[in-house]
């Protein structure tokens, strides 16, 4: 299919975007990569009138150290992040999520700010930001604000961005030597969109107990927001034996809250593809997406722990 009808003004400024915006109004859209707004258009599932188009804004492609971390411009691919050394330096766990993106020509296009405004469900940028409380930096009419990634999804392909504001920027903290990280998925095949995604940071106390630990969860939240896991804090003080981490597994299935409206989706699923076998017409379930939320969390922090120990 194509696109239905729409006006094109390609901008060269972040002032230039703003003013852009303001005057198309609700109806405009900002176009980057457009890896997703495009397949959107192409099957008419949404309709802008404008498209304001701000690859000619040079000045929102970098990636930076600063004193606390990273700042990341909204521009920046992800194949970027992907081979950038100051990432993997610094926050590394942000290249090893960056990985699990679609395809390689996929990242060779699509960009940071693109994926975090377009927040689509299991989106690993948006778990990572999660996780780390990173920020995001939106500039608008009103000049700009700094928005925590705790408040910035607020539901299903919606954030709080509003009108006429863009993201300029990311910023994401470092991850000391000591903490061990994670990044995992389960997809329908490679390069699909995450069925669950998960990442997970930890430290260690000298006697091998849990220091700190948290975990970020994408596609298991039925407000359509990636879930920071709270169960996780019980590890503290403990050491991650088996049957510890079986009590976080039963906890986190528990805890986290799927939509509820996957059964029913899976079963339409399985009615159309003609397909009966119990992984096509399971496997966006929210059961299933309960089980596979606590096993991914579970073996991200072994891996995480390997890390730690030197094992990977």
């Amino acid at each position: 299919m194509k696109p239905a009808p729409f006006e094109y003004l390609a901008v060269n400024s972040v002032s230039e975007a703003v003013t852009a915006l303001q005057r198309y109004g609700p109806n405009s859209r900002i176009i980057a990569g457009g890896q997703s707004l495009m397949q959107e258009m192409n099957l008419r599932q949404t309709r802008p009138a404008f498209l304001v188009d701000i690859n000619g804004i040079k000045e929102l492609d970098y990636i930076r150290e600063t004193a606390n971390g990273l700042a990341i411009g909204a521009l920046t691919r992800h194949r970027t992040v992907e081979r950038s050394e100051l990432v993997q330096k610094i926050c590394p766990l942000l290249q090893e999520a960056v990985k699990h993106i679609a395809h390689f020509q996929i990242r060779n296009r699509g960009t940071i700010g693109g994926s975090l405004s377009h927040n689509a469900p299991g989106a690993e940028y948006g778990v990572v930001t999660r996780l780390l409380d990173a920020e995001i930096v939106a500039v608008g009419p009103d000049g700009e604000r700094i928005i925590p990634a705790e408040k910035f999804f607020i539901g299903h392909f919606k954030t709080d961005l509003k009108p006429a504001e863009m993201v300029t920027e990311v910023r994401f903290p470092a991850l000391s030597k000591e903490t061990g990280y994670a990044f995992l998925e389960v997809t329908r095949r490679h390069g699909h969109i995450p069925i669950v995604s998960t990442a997970a940071t930890l430290r260690l106390n000298p006697d091998d107990t849990v220091k700190e630990a948290h975990i970020a969860l994408g596609n298991v939240s039925s407000k359509g927001v990636p879930y920071k896991v709270k169960a996780v804090s019980r590890l503290y003080g403990q050491k991650l034996t088996q049957d510890v981490l079986a009590d976080l597994a039963k906890a986190i299935e528990a805890e986290v809250d799927p939509d509820p409206h996957a059964d029913s989706e899976a079963v339409f699923v399985k009615q159309f593809s003609g397909i009966t076998s119990r992984r096509v017409s399971e496997l966006s379930s929210a059961t299933y997406r309960k089980q596979v939320s606590s096993a991914l969390s579970c073996r991200a922090l072994n891996i995480a722990f390997q890390r730690i120990k030197g094992g990977i």
